[in-house]
């Protein structure tokens, strides 16, 4: 009688220890499946965000303008700046560079190339964005050629100079055979490009504000007038009246 009690309560305690051990793997497996959810949902956001959102690549302020007797703008001094990115994802920005166009309206010029959704998704650094070089600045009476370089000497985008390192080579390589992609206008399906276009923004501008070009993660330059940030804008002007500024 004692024997049968005894596996009676052994059988109970199995039972209860294998319902046990179902409801962990359970409980578990229900974990799992809510952060595979919220793993996927953070990809998904992630993604959204590369592809609507938009990279600071630029700025300009005006540090003098000439006009005439009738009240015309007929020459524009500018100080440019853009922005590179270090190893470690900080923004940091190149040496201020003098433009002098007639009259008050620039045109920047500058390849965007557009990479195909499988390159956007999978997030790499470079690829999951549309990356943008900056080539010239010239006015509306001025031809594109007639303008202000971008460039380096080597022909180069400022971007792409060692001075915080040496060159991404995924970047140099893009930027040696743009002008192949631009005279066949077909993109190069081994380097993921899905458009490769030249684009060209312009805005009249005046003294006192602070311009920003903008590349769209998804498209192209966006030129953008934002008022205020005098303290900026005075450190630029004052920055430009150093010895050494070009």
């Amino acid at each position: 009688m004692k024997w049968g009690r005894a596996v009676f309560w052994l059988v109970v305690v199995a039972t209860l220890i294998a319902l046990a051990i179902h409801l962990t793997r359970d409980y578990r497996s229900h974990d799992a499946q809510i952060a595979e959810l919220k793993k996927e949902r953070a990809e998904l956001q992630a993604i959204i965000k590369r592809l609507t959102g938009r990279t600071r690549k630029a700025q300009l302020v005006v540090e003098g303008q000439v006009v005439n007797r009738r009240g015309r703008v007929v020459r524009t001094t500018l100080l440019w700046r853009e922005f590179t990115i270090t190893k470690n994802g900080r923004a940091v920005t190149l040496p201020l560079k003098k433009i002098i166009i007639p009259g008050d309206e620039p045109y920047i010029g500058g390849y965007v190339l557009k990479f195909a959704d499988s390159f956007v998704e999978a997030g790499n650094p470079l690829r999951g964005k549309s990356i943008g070089f900056f080539t010239n600045v010239f006015s509306s009476s001025q031809a594109p050629d007639q303008g202000t370089s971008l460039l380096s000497k080597e022909g180069v985008p400022r971007i792409l100079e060692p001075r915080y390192g040496p060159p991404n080579p995924f970047a140099l390589s893009l930027w040696r055979q743009i002008q192949r992609l631009i005279r066949s206008r077909r993109a190069d399906k081994k380097l993921g490009l899905k458009v490769v276009q030249l684009q060209y923004v312009a805005k009249p501008v005046r003294p006192g504000v602070l311009y920003t070009i903008y590349l769209q993660n998804n498209g192209g330059f966006e030129f953008v007038a934002e008022p205020g940030h005098k303290a900026l804008i005075d450190r630029l002007l004052h920055q430009s009246s150093l010895p050494g500024q070009k």
